[in-house]
């Protein structure tokens, strides 16, 4: 949704605009598909942001095989999958289909 900013009732920071960017980004984070990595949606008005969600990553469970004995192993498991998020998120590309931008 555009709201204008010329009038002086839709400028930046009124309600109204934080309530139109807060849906906004409530249906886009419910309309994007989870990626293996968190995905922040930001809506900014002005170079002030109005409203923040993020999407989920995708999990797999890495300790499903382990079962009993030492905790050790486990934890470094989850810490190995956590390296590996970190890194694709600062590579990874995100991929939006375009019924998003219709469901919009």
């Amino acid at each position: 949704a555009v709201v204008s900013t010329q009038s002086g009732h839709y400028g930046r920071g009124t309600p109204i605009v934080r309530e139109v960017a807060l849906t906004t980004v409530q249906k886009l984070s419910k309309e994007i598909p989870r990626q293996l990595f968190r995905i922040s949606i930001q809506c900014a008005v002005g170079g002030k942001v109005q409203a923040r969600a993020d999407v989920k990553p995708v999990r797999k469970d890495v300790t499903k095989d382990l079962y009993g004995g030492d905790k050790t192993r486990a934890q470094k498991l989850i810490k190995q999958q956590a390296e590996g998020k970190k890194k694709l998120r600062a590579t990874g590309k995100i991929k939006i289909p375009r019924d998003v931008f219709r469901n919009l």
